[in-house]
């Protein structure tokens, strides 16, 4: 008997032999002892056994040109056996042959859900499929969109602890070199980094920990996901992420969505106008209410300043804390209608914030006109394209409220003229945020 293979057997027994998902299984093949190794939910037990049936009828002088039929790894290492098994492949030991042992893809049971529609973004006029968990489906999704010679993936893996596949992808033709060029560098670099979600992307980018910016956009749509690649970006895939990574995020994803352009044009200009207007409403609109009702109320006309007085008759603090006090419960309105189940979440949210409406404004907590201001505020935040970029402008307004509430009007335009300088000194993979066009050449739209 081989001792390198029963030392690796005796290995990978004391390794996993507490898990009750490891099977490590005895067989007799033509009077020969052999020995499979596989976790059994990702292994298909009885069609696995079709595929290896010629292992019981072939005599073991044919069993290398099997092998190499099925693409099998011959004599893998103890950590390749051990990093095969947690991919999900099957290791089989050839006890007292010289081919002393290899790793076999086994049919896969089925773990991964199906192709769905997305959960986070609303389809109009466009495709309804989205990605899922599985890497190979989302890369077999991506060709089907682009069927197009110039498309290239890249898959490298990254971490020590808990190895993932993560695929790069690009169409070589239009993709930024500089950008495709700086990532691959930092990814080879940051290897042995774990690398599963957006704040360890952001480390791996050499980000600042205080960013507000995400350096990508996420999106589940494959459909969406190709138009990006199609205007010079790259697409980053983590195994186990049911979105794609779009790299670098610039200032146009706020308002641009690739889809609009299913409309008519003159459609298309006037969506996007409306989300710039949002935009601007969702930022300036509750500063410029604590800065006139506190600081500048002679800047409005007397009539309109009566009104905002009026309305305010009752309230016993300051317009900021009023603000701030029903931001916050805005932002838990926001953050429960998401927690909760899909089927109670909307129906709670609506009656909750109905009823909290009303009641504040009636025990005089809160003025009427404010609730119109902050209505308006939370409405024009949705409308702008993607959650990370929703999120920035949810927390970029704070600030413009704290300016306001302290220096008036010039506050709200010093607040302005920060977030410019802000947004004006980002850049990822040193593609400036404040750019339209990430494609070197012509943009597609």
């Amino acid at each position: 008997m081989n001792l390198t293979e029963t030392t690796d057997i005796a290995r990978l027994k004391l390794q996993f032999e507490s898990n009750s998902d490891f099977v490590m299984e005895r067989k007799q093949l033509l009077d020969k002892e052999v020995v499979f190794c596989y976790f059994r939910p990702f292994v298909n037990l009885s069609q696995t056994n079709q595929l290896l049936s010629w292992m019981e009828s072939s005599p073991i002088s044919d069993w290398l040109q099997q092998i190499s039929l099925f693409n099998g790894k011959l004599n893998a290492s103890y950590d390749l056996q051990m990093s095969s098994l947690l991919e999900g492949n099957l290791v089989i030991y050839l006890l007292d042959n010289p081919i002393r042992n290899f790793v076999i893809k086994p049919v896969p049971s089925t773990i991964r859900r199906t192709l769905n529609v997305p959960q986070n973004e609303n389809v109009i006029d466009s495709s309804f499929v989205a990605f899922n968990e599985d890497l190979d489906t989302n890369m077999a999704l991506i060709r089907d969109e682009l069927r197009s010679p110039t498309l290239t993936m890249k898959t490298l893996i990254l971490g020590t602890k808990q190895p993932k596949r993560t695929t790069v992808t690009y169409l070589s033709d239009s993709v930024n070199h500089n950008l495709l060029t700086s990532l691959i560098k930092k990814l080879e670099a940051n290897k042995a980094k774990e690398f599963h979600h957006l704040q360890e992307i952001i480390k791996v980018l050499g980000k600042g920990n205080f960013s507000l910016m995400s350096p990508c956009l996420t999106s589940e749509r494959p459909a969406e996901t190709a138009d990006h690649l199609k205007n010079g970006r790259v697409i980053l895939f983590i195994e186990g992420l049911p979105f794609a990574f779009v790299m670098p995020v610039i200032i146009i994803d706020l308002w641009c969505v690739n889809s609009d352009r299913n409309f008519p044009k003159v459609t298309m200009i006037s969506l996007r106008t409306l989300r710039i207007i949002g935009l601007f409403i969702a930022i300036v609109l509750p500063a410029l209410y604590v800065s006139l009702v506190s600081v500048n109320p002679e800047v409005l006309r007397i009539q309109l300043a009566l009104s905002v007085a009026q309305s305010r008759e009752g309230v016993p603090y300051p317009a900021f804390l009023e603000v701030i006090f029903m931001l916050i419960i805005l932002e838990m309105l926001i953050e429960a209608s998401v927690r909760l189940p899909k089927s109670i979440g909307p129906s709670i949210t609506t009656v909750g914030g109905i009823i909290l409406g009303q009641a504040v404004v009636s025990a005089k907590l809160v003025s009427n006109l404010f609730i119109i201001v902050l209505a308006a505020s939370a409405l024009a935040n949705f409308t702008l394209n993607g959650v990370q970029n929703g999120l920035f402008i949810r927390m970029a307004k704070y600030v413009l409220i704290v300016l306001s509430a302290i220096f008036g009007v010039l506050g709200t335009i010093g607040g302005l003229i920060w977030l410019s300088i802000y947004m004006a000194s980002i850049t990822t993979l040193d593609v400036a945020y404040i750019n339209v066009n990430v494609k070197e050449g012509p943009q597609d739209g």
